[in-house]
């Protein structure tokens, strides 16, 4: 988790529109050392959005066309279709998928384990860590963390590290808790989960920016922000500040 870059670019959710995730990359890739992606890369939002099977190859060449390396987060409607590739579950498997939400398609899923590289799938992460920053897709709540400190930050990488990369049957509480806020019964929601608005607390030692909870305008609470406008805004991390920018105009 140790981050040693001075220009962070933070990409929120994606959700398939592909063409507004390049147009912010071609403007401000070049000046980046470190580009964060916050996760949601699957399920569609705007009508602009690609299809699953063009989402999958651009994200497995992005590495190989831009010079700053990439730190690809998870979010709640990536896990669904993660967990189908993870155990082979087909379409019309008859057990549950414990990662479903309302906008999960199984029939989806065949195109993503089809087309979406494995050197992708090695490098996702649960959250990141930059300039004094905590990077999630939905952010960490105290009550996930043994201790607020570096050790305990440390700690919960360790162990949701190696769920990512095989999600478990047992839906792990840190990573993909669904609160009352999002139609849950845990008493918080996870790092991929959280409502900022109604669970999201500005409680620990580092600020977080954050996108899930889609907003007209980013949002701010405490240190912290919330970037989901719906592919409006993105995120600058420059000397531990943060700038954010607008979509690109054409």
């Amino acid at each position: 988790m140790n981050d040693s870059s001075q220009h962070c670019l933070v990409l929120p959710d994606i959700h398939q529109n592909i063409d507004w995730a390049e147009a912010v990359l071609q403007k401000e890739a070049p000046a980046a050392d470190r580009i964060v992606v916050l996760g949601d890369y699957f399920d569609t939002k705007v009508e602009a959005a690609a299809d699953v099977a063009q989402t999958c190859l651009y994200l497995s060449q992005l590495e190989k066309r831009y010079d700053a390396p990439f730190t690809f987060l998870v979010g709640n409607h990536d896990l669904p279709y993660l967990y189908d590739l993870h155990h082979q579950r087909r379409p019309d498997a008859s057990d549950w998928n414990p990662y479903f939400n309302g906008a999960y398609k199984p029939y989806l899923s065949e195109s993503i384990q089809g087309h979406l590289a494995p050197q992708f799938l090695r490098k996702l992460e649960p959250f990141a860590f930059a300039q004094g920053w905590i990077l999630s897709h939905a952010g960490l709540h105290p009550r996930h963390l043994a201790s607020p400190d570096s050790a305990g930050l440390q700690a919960l990488y360790d162990a949701l590290k190696p769920q990512v990369l095989r999600l478990p049957s047992d839906k792990p509480q840190a990573l993909a808790a669904v609160g009352a806020a999002r139609g849950g019964t845990d008493a918080h929601g996870g790092i991929v989960w959280q409502d900022w608005f109604k669970e999201f607390e500005d409680a620990l030692p580092w600020p977080q920016i954050v996108g899930h909870t889609l907003i007209p305008e980013p949002n701010q609470k405490g240190r912290s922000w919330d970037l989901d406008t719906k592919n409006g805004s993105y995120g600058i991390l420059r000397g531990g500040e943060l700038e954010i920018r607008s979509h690109p105009k054409e």
